[in-house]
């Protein structure tokens, strides 16, 4: 009795939508296939790979939570240095606003507050390092990291008063945002002090260039500079023979003087110095210790002061100036084919220029030598954390996600004002900013070259005597430097 309830129970709840299908269903409709579903299968969908570009490198920053402590950064008193570190708001221009973005990013994910300390300018920067010196050494704490100028900050690193940022947690020092570099280069027995590069918008203004007027270029016919870089040929010899017999005596007083028209205009002190680092050269070399020992080879620097001299002071298209800084007023007017300068110079004196520029590096040597070579000018910061440092774990994974954003935003934005909004649209111009970049070299001896006898100024001290004996001036200073690096490697052993 149960089992046929169960079953008449079973066939009148069919019973419904047995009609329903009746009544709905098209005689005309063709018989379905029994082996073919009613509804294609779902296709399957696959994720898309986000593609991997500047914009959204990726870091390797853990989660991190901080508990809204304060991060400290001492700088140079100078407007850019400060500018770079931290700015108070918004203020509608380009680089100021991705910088107070980057801090607002940085500061939200670590929950850490970024305050930025302003010191004594660079004239004046010898009290600054006093001043640190007395803090460290007192153990109050004020500062949590240092962006320091390059020329004066690595005497406490021969102190012992900065942590060997080799131990910290959270720097990886292998991302692109950290140059690399110096982060070979500055290492002193295993031990490293410092490390620069995106998170320095100092190291990106104050790259050593090349600029070239595209109009007096089509005006004398030049090829296209840019194929020149790419196929290694832009050597110093190419460009002495370029500019050669590029002047023109726009004022007809048969001398050469600045309302002429050249084919490169340069200053013979810090545009110099850029050969320096564009020719790749050393002047240190490391004992089995890792210690820097001074090692010249003598033959290769004749050669060096020799090319630059001729280029500067034999070459009738060159007008170059014993002072510093080279003006680029002749180059703006279309009086200068080329220009030695400074990615700040650019920034501050080609802003309103009517004819189109371009940007190169400084040369090769030789066409032996295979990679370009950027000296950044010693405006630089480097950045190092003191040895009373409250929170260095902190410290560390502040100043990683502060360059990795750096160089997501900061640095295209800095790129694209410097040349006038052609980074982002030119990719010509793009590729050539970036391979200056990529070349920037920070050696031990160009960084330490105060605390050292300065062996890095050979072209700067060389070059407005217009004397181009690279020997006696070796044999007159090379007995110094040597005393002096010694002196240096002395400190860095007694501090372990």
């Amino acid at each position: 009795m149960k089992k046929h309830l169960s079953l008449l129970l079973a066939l009148l709840m069919l019973a419904p939508a047995a009609v329903s299908c009746a009544e709905t269903e098209d005689p005309a409709a063709p018989a379905s296939d029994p082996t073919v579903s009613a509804e294609p299968a779902a296709e399957e969908t696959v994720p898309e790979e986000t593609e991997i570009s500047r914009e959204n490198y990726p870091d390797t920053l853990p989660e991190l939570d901080f508990g809204g402590e304060t991060v400290t950064i001492h700088s140079r008193g100078d407007d850019e240095s400060i500018y770079e570190v931290s700015v108070e708001e918004m203020t509608g221009e380009v680089v100021n606003d991705a910088v107070y973005e980057r801090n607002e990013m940085v500061a939200e994910r670590l929950n850490v507050k970024i305050v930025g300390f302003a010191g004594e300018k660079w004239d004046a920067y010898n009290n600054a390092i006093a001043s640190l010196r007395a803090s460290i050494m007192s153990a109050d704490g004020a500062y949590d990291a240092i962006a320091g100028w390059s020329a004066r900050i690595p005497s406490l690193s021969l102190e012992g008063l900065l942590l060997d940022l080799n131990e910290m947690p959270h720097l990886n020092l292998e991302q692109p945002w950290w140059n690399q570099s110096a982060v070979d280069e500055l290492q002193i027995a295993g031990h490293l002090y410092f490390v620069t590069g995106n998170i320095a918008k100092t190291m990106l203004s104050a790259m050593c260039i090349y600029v070239f007027n595209q109009k007096v270029a089509d005006d004398f016919d030049v090829e296209n500079l840019y194929d020149v870089v790419n196929e290694h040929r832009w050597t110093i010899d190419y460009i002495n023979e370029l500019t050669t017999n590029v002047y023109v005596d726009l004022d007809g007083d048969g001398q050469m003087g600045t309302a002429d028209l050249y084919g490169l205009t340069s200053s013979s002190v810090n545009d110099a110095d850029g050969y320096m680092q564009g020719f790749r050269v050393s002047m240190i070399s490391r004992d089995e210790a890792g210690l820097p020992v001074l090692d010249v080879d003598t033959e290769r620097f004749t050669t060096i002061v020799e090319k630059v001299y001729n280029l500067m002071w034999n070459n009738p298209g060159c007008y170059a100036i014993t002072g510093d800084g080279t003006d680029l007023k002749p180059f703006s007017e279309d009086r200068a084919l080329l220009s030695t300068t400074r990615i700040s110079g650019v920034v501050s004196s080609l802003a309103e220029m009517e004819s189109d520029y371009g940007i190169l590096p400084y040369p090769l040597l030789n066409d032996a030598q295979t990679e370009y070579g950027t000296r950044v000018q010693d405006a630089l910061s480097l950045w190092c954390i003191p040895i009373d440092s409250k929170n260095p774990e902190m410290t560390s994974a502040v100043l990683e996600a502060l360059a990795a954003q750096s160089y997501r935003t900061v640095t295209p934005a800095y790129f694209d004002v410097a040349l006038k909004n052609r980074y982002s649209r030119d990719v010509q111009t793009a590729e050539m900013m970036d391979l200056i970049e990529r070349s920037v070299l920070i050696n031990f001896e160009s960084l330490y070259n105060e605390s050292i006898g300065n062996p890095w100024f050979v072209l700067r001290t060389l070059m407005p005597q217009k004397n181009s004996n690279f020997a006696s001036y070796w044999a007159t200073n090379s007995k110094v430097i040597t005393k002096m690096l010694e002196k240096a490697v002395e400190k860095i052993q007694a501090n372990g």
